[in-house]
């Protein structure tokens, strides 16, 4: 992905320039999610504290409260990463999967892996590229995941989905310390 543009339209907010009474919520993430740093994403929304406390808040559950082992969540978020163009999130997540998952996310192979991920990951497409899923497929992830996974999935990606078109439309910089993995064509 050559056109992700990281020229930032907002500033980086650090801890120190970060409002005294709301501080708590800029050391929640970086706990949450044990950061040594705070990522650019984090600090480019930390210009709007409520902001930055509400989206995180939904991005904690949907990666750490969720119904999705560690690597079907990791290609959930690549998957609508990909669709979204958010080279950003792709990333900070690719590396985070086996190298067999790593070599099919984002192709159409991926969906024709067996259930859950397969139909999950067909899900996360058809709703990142705003489509409607279809009742049986629907169907096919709630007799997987159960009403709580249907329902985790579709936060996530709505989520990732809001977390795209933050980092492209104020153009986030990808962290000098992530390798640069590029996105299936």
């Amino acid at each position: 992905m050559t056109d992700y543009n990281e020229n930032a339209r907002v500033p980086h907010v650090s801890r120190e320039d970060f409002p005294a009474d709301r501080v708590a919520v800029y050391d929640h993430i970086m706990e949450t999610r044990k950061l040594e740093f705070m990522a650019e994403l984090f600090a480019r929304m930390a210009s709007s504290p409520g902001a930055l406390e509400a989206v995180a808040s939904v991005g904690e559950h949907v990666r750490f409260h969720s119904v999705f082992d560690e690597v079907l969540r990791e290609m959930i978020i690549c998957t609508v990463s990909k669709e979204v163009g958010n080279w950003y999130e792709w990333t900070h997540h690719i590396h985070r999967m086996p190298d067999d998952m790593r070599a099919v996310c984002g192709t159409p192979a991926a969906e024709g892996l067996p259930a859950p991920v397969g139909p999950v990951l067909r899900f996360s497409r058809i709703v990142a590229n705003n489509g409607k899923a279809n009742d049986a497929l629907v169907e096919e992830i709630r007799n997987t995941l159960g009403d709580r996974g249907l329902v985790d999935l579709t936060v996530m990606v709505g989520y990732y989905q809001l977390v795209g078109t933050f980092c492209t439309t104020l153009n986030v910089p990808i962290e000098d310390t992530i390798e640069r993995t590029p996105m299936p064509d």
